[in-house]
């Protein structure tokens, strides 16, 4: 298994300094994504989804705001709660790793055939189920 993470995670670059040529990390390009598809989002729940520090999750938000791809903004259901968003600019970066991402996954499966997809999607997705059914009985 770790032998498969190493290699898995040296085919996505995951390791790099900064992830799709963006010149942000990886744990910065998560909330990115994750806010991008959320909408909007607190920071607590971000902590959670993405299971990253607090003070971590504190600075990338700060850094991201400094830079003009996030926005906080009260709630209008409780004052006390600041809502993230992605500002124009964080919504372009956003496009651009959904992208960058989406051409990744092509190069990664040049030169396999429609069957060979389907079996690395296949293997990929038993493995999702199997390691969250795994997670939800240690939750309990």
């Amino acid at each position: 298994m770790r032998r498969f993470n190493r290699f898995y995670t040296n085919i996505l670059g995951v390791l790099d300094k900064h992830i799709l040529g963006t010149g942000y990390s990886f744990a910065e390009a998560r909330v990115i994504i994750e806010i991008g598809i959320q909408g909007e989002s607190i920071a607590n729940n971000l902590v959670d989804t993405l299971t990253i520090d607090r003070s971590y999750m504190s600075r990338i938000v700060s850094k991201l705001t400094r830079e003009g791809l996030l926005m906080k903004v009260d709630s209008a259901a409780d004052s006390r709660v600041s809502l993230i968003r992605l500002t124009e600019k964080g919504q372009e970066l956003y496009g651009e790793l959904n992208e960058r991402s989406d051409q990744q996954i092509v190069k990664l499966m040049q030169g396999l055939d429609e069957e060979e997809i389907r079996e690395v999607y296949a293997s990929m997705m038993n493995i999702q189920d199997k390691l969250n059914k795994r997670a939800g009985e240690t939750r309990r």
